[in-house]
Order: structure tokens, then sequence, then C-alpha cells
């Protein structure tokens, strides 16, 4: 993943970052974006900072890479010159990661038998 982090408005107003893999003059194309959601924490009273996929990874096909999403201009409001703290890349990029489903392998090294097998004289 290149380090090319965008953030825009979608439509509806939500922040949305995403790591922009082509820009042209009518689209935005980025790969793995996210919508940033901001709520108070109802004990402190301070602003709490989520980022959340569009997309889950767990969704996709293992090994898959991840989609692009393509955003015509005309419908988004691009930010400039936005310079988030290092926290925020780093909680999109732990977020974003692809994360590697486990699959589980049924160990029948150690099976104990309970019961007799019938017939198994």
């Amino acid at each position: 993943m290149s380090n090319n982090i965008k953030p825009f408005l979608d439509p509806i107003g939500r922040i949305i970052v995403g790591n922009v893999v082509k820009e042209t003059e009518t689209e935005l194309i980025v790969q793995s974006p996210a919508v940033v959601h901001i709520q108070p924490n109802p004990q402190s009273q301070q602003l709490q900072l989520q980022i959340l996929p569009l997309l889950f990874r767990e969704l996709l096909a293992p090994n898959s890479e991840a989609p692009t999403f393509s955003y015509k201009k005309s419908k988004i409001t691009l930010i400039d010159n936005a310079n988030f703290a290092s926290q925020f890349y780093s909680q999109y990029a732990s977020v974003i990661q692809a994360s590697t489903p486990t699959q589980t392998v049924e160990d029948t090294s150690n099976v104990v038998e309970l019961f007799d097998k019938e017939g198994a004289d």
C-alpha cells in the first residue's frame, strides 16, 4: 500500500479516508476506504475516534486483493491540505491491514475413545 491516503466527504457528509490508486478529472479511485466516525465517550465526555472499513476483509476470499472504490468527484468534497497526526495513519493502517484468516484443522492425534466401538472384538 502506498502512502497516498486522502480524506474526502462522501455525498452524505461522512469523512472517508482511502489510499488513492488513481485520480482523474472526474473520478477518485481509492483502495480500502474507511469511514472516520467521531463520537463522545459518555463517561469521560471526550471524543472517541473510530475508523470503520467500508468493506470488511473477512468478507473477501482469502488472499484476495483489496477492492477499489470509484467516487465521482462531482458527488464528493475533496479535503485539501489535511495533515493528520501519525497516530491517525497508524490506526487506519491497522484497521485496513489484510487479516489472515485462520483455518482450523482438526487434530486427531490425541483422540480418546470413550466408548468401545461395537463389533471391535
